[in-house]
């Protein structure tokens, strides 16, 4: 904690030191081209150089805009830095209006017999796509790029959403070694400044007078100097919850003889959202689907039995366009006609017909996992839709567009923080908990046969529930057999299945069940007619996950887990048993997480329990050190060797 805190006000220290001199675009220096390494850092890939943003308002023919200018220049180490040379810039729309990019500029530089060379990006190079409903893409590649290159590019971005400040982000996954952030907003314009991320950079702020726009602004100024780069490890939702930089919210506006708050709760949110016209009236217009919905529920009982029948015909009957949305892309109408939709389309649509076969039933708005948290309240956030449903004194949370999915098993993007219910019937507006994900079982039985060559053979058989099953059924959707199982078996360690069978794999509901036969060319070590083997076999854990000295955000799993393994090793004949791995229990504190290994050994047999438990679906970073000693211990327990020797 005390080294963070050093680090902290090392940076801010150092941030306040102002570099006067502004880097000029197409200044480059013969150093930097020459540098090999970036010295705080020898193992970056690339590194950016310098970065300088300026956000501004306008007044162009009595209309304001967000104005955005970058300039950027990175530094290229090797050949996994070339990903860097690939700029993409989101511009965000609605449907109304939208941002636009304009003067874009790029250049690579390479040292070329000691003299610098300079190659620019055509126009040609510059491709603009549809990347959401809410996005637009312009997408470019520097040309010409080496391992020693440096690239510079600037553009400027014309926002129609004046209000919409996008975040300021200081860190990335390569180090920064010097950066200048600057946002001017009008005098009277009263900002929330959110910082996020384990590194604040707290800004230099003054007044001056804009000849923009002819009024006094409020200038913030952030510099950073030697940012170190937070690199995505496995096991994280959403990286870009823990790097540093500052969110705004517009809190109010005040002028002479003028006051407006636009300070907001969620609740203030959820109203806001309710009082759209998707929510307030097009949400009940059920007359699109009056004879489907009848003929669906006429001849179920209980509400229950209802809810069950609409969802699953929701599932079967309408495709998710990969869209997110919290509103209509097409409407409840078009959405039946042309069986497909965005996110909304198709939770609204679950949620209007719950509602007409009497149930209560709302939506719920969330932030997906890709998505980031949301901080504060804020409606730009949000950018998903569930459908919720009470029966009984029972919740059910229902997203119709995986396949998969079940009453209360979402994919895995909606386990984001909270929800914003809308209930315009009852006039609630309120945030709720989404139900966290319970846990997924998995069992593994496996029986091995070891021979006297010291080959095994034998039977593995699988059972997955819950989300264990939601991934299983999801990756082996419309698989070529023959790649999956040649993969299966390398994954495997180079065993050979044969008689491969699934079941329940093409529903949604109940266990998914997994069997085969296996034969495996080195299941034994033979040193001095002795058998070394692991009890555990192909289905040991031979690497820990988590690797880092040190971890800054969560550990995300998804779900809790709790993994059984059942394995019964027949001894060959003439053989006994030489040397058996002790019985061992390693726990996680706080009861987080667990590993029991039980060995014993019956007449002609081994038997093999094994229990293996995450029990948080997210664990705290200052777990990190136990969590990674917890997996080197299980890692080094189910390494252990059983040996078997001749009688």
């Amino acid at each position: 904690m005390f080294k963070n805190l050093t680090i902290v006000l090392l940076i801010f220290c150092l941030a306040t030191k102002s570099i006067s001199q502004e880097v000029k675009f197409g200044k480059i220096s013969k150093d930097e081209l020459l540098e090999k390494e970036y010295i705080n850092d020898k193992s970056a890939s690339a590194a950016i150089l310098y970065k300088h943003r300026n956000t501004y308002l306008t007044l162009s023919n009595g209309n304001a805009e967000l104005v955005t200018e970058v300039h950027e220049r990175i530094k290229i180490y090797d050949k996994a830095g070339f990903d860097y040379a690939t700029e993409e810039i989101s511009l965000f729309k609605n449907r109304n209006d939208n941002e636009q990019v304009r003067k874009i500029k790029a250049v690579t530089y390479n040292l070329e017999n000691n003299k610098i060379v300079a190659t620019e990006l055509q126009k040609e190079g510059i491709f603009k796509t549809e990347a959401s409903y809410y996005y637009n893409q312009v997408k470019f590649t520097l040309p010409n790029v080496k391992e020693g290159s440096v690239i510079e590019f600037s553009y400027k971005i014309n926002s129609p959403f004046i209000w919409n400040i996008d975040e300021f982000r200081f860190q990335y996954d390569i180090p920064v070694k010097y950066m200048k952030a600057e946002l001017r907003t009008p005098k009277g314009f009263e900002y929330k400044q959110t910082f996020k991320g384990y590194i604040n950079v707290y800004p230099k702020t003054y007044k001056k007078l804009d000849n923009r726009i002819g009024m006094e602004v409020v200038v913030n100024e952030y510099y950073v100097n030697n940012m170190p780069a937070m690199k995505e490890e496995g096991y994280v939702d959403n990286i870009y919850n823990y790097r540093s930089g500052v969110l705004f919210e517009l809190v109010s506006v005040e002028y002479p003889g003028y006051f407006k708050s636009y300070s907001r709760s969620w609740s203030d949110v959820a109203k806001t959202i309710g009082s759209s016209d998707d929510y307030k009236n097009q949400l009940d217009k059920t007359n699109s689907f009056d004879d489907e919905i009848d003929d669906l529920i006429d001849a179920k009982g209980s509400d229950m039995d209802k809810l069950k029948s609409i969802f699953e015909y929701v599932k079967n009957n309408i495709t998710w366009n990969g869209i997110d949305g919290k509103y209509f892309y097409n409407g409840l109408k078009k959405t039946l006609k042309e069986k497909k939709g965005n996110s909304a389309d198709v939770n609204l649509l679950l949620v209007a017909m719950l509602r007409y076969a009497g149930i209560d039933a709302n939506p719920v708005i969330i932030s997906t996992k890709d998505n980031l948290i949301p901080l504060f309240p804020t409606i730009d956030r949000l950018n998903y839709v569930l459908a919720y449903a009470v029966v009984g004194d029972k919740k059910y949370f229902m997203d119709a567009t995986e396949e998969y999915s079940n009453l209360n098993i979402l994919p895995l993007k909606d386990y984001n923080w909270k929800g914003i219910l809308i209930d315009n019937n009852k006039k609630v507006w309120k945030q709720i908990d989404i139900l966290s994900p319970g846990i997924s079982s998995n069992m593994y039985s496996l029986d091995i046969a070891l021979n006297e060559d010291g080959t095994q053979e034998g039977v593995c058989r699988s059972r997955y529930d819950k989300h264990s099953a939601l991934r299983f059924r999801k990756n082996y959707k419309n698989q070529d057999m023959d790649i999956y199982l040649s993969e299966m078996e390398s994954n495997y360690s180079d065993i050979e299945i044969d008689n491969y069978e699934v079941k329940n794999a093409d529903v949604y509901e109940g266990m998914v069940s997994e069997s085969f036969e296996f034969y495996k060319d080195y299941g034994a070590d033979v040193i001095n007619n002795d058998f070394y083997l692991k009890p555990l076999s192909f289905l040991s854990i031979s690497e820990n996950p988590f690797k880092s000295e040190k971890r800054e955000y969560p550990i995300d799993f998804g779900y809790p887990f709790k993994e059984i393994y059942m394995v019964n090793i027949k001894i060959p004949e003439g053989y006994q048993v030489k040397y058996l791995p002790s019985v061992k229990i390693i726990s996680l504190p706080d009861n987080l997480g667990v590993f029991k290994y039980n060995i014993s050994t019956l007449g002609g047999k081994i038997s093999l329990m094994v229990n293996f438990e995450i029990n948080s679906a997210s664990i705290s970073p200052l777990y990190y050190p136990y969590l990674k000693e917890f997996f080197n211990q299980v890692v080094t327990k189910q390494s252990e060797q059983l040996v078997l020797s001749k009688v």
